[in-house]
């Protein structure tokens, strides 16, 4: 596959976080841990590369066989979709070089929480409208 993906925004913030990038998908009220490689790619899918080009640019040169790159790196991609945290895209106006990872590459690994589940979910900014928060939803 060949996807370009982009943030679920508004339903999806992320923000980087001790090495590692931590997203928050605010409909369902999980929360996600991204490794150094899985992080690399959410921001490269959010500049505007295809899956395909984040295999080719990004992970080239690591010594890894390239389909099995585009496999790591498109199965990711599809659970970034399941997950509803990345829709499909079709603008590419924000592309940006992005620096090798050479040898540093792992496997992209995404950390899935619910514990916060509950709390995040009765968050009032989920009972916003066009009027704002502390009006009540309609």
């Amino acid at each position: 596959m060949n996807l370009r993906l982009r943030p679920n925004e508004p339903n999806v913030i992320s923000e980087p976080m001790e090495g590692e990038l931590v997203v928050i998908n605010l409909e369902t009220g999980c929360y996600y841990s991204l490794n150094e490689s899985a992080a690399t790619i959410w921001q490269q899918l959010a500049a505007g590369l295809t899956s395909a080009e984040i295999a080719k640019q990004v992970f080239d040169g690591t010594g890894y066989n390239p389909e099995d790159l585009f496999c790591k790196v498109d199965s990711f991609c599809q659970y970034l979709m399941d997950e509803q945290l990345m829709v499909a895209s079709n603008e590419d106006s924000n592309k940006v070089a992005a620096p090798p990872l050479g040898l540093s590459f792992i496997k992209p690994i995404i950390e899935k929480f619910a514990d916060m589940q509950d709390m995040l979910l009765l968050d009032p900014i989920h009972e916003v409208n066009d009027k704002g928060w502390p009006n009540e939803a309609k």
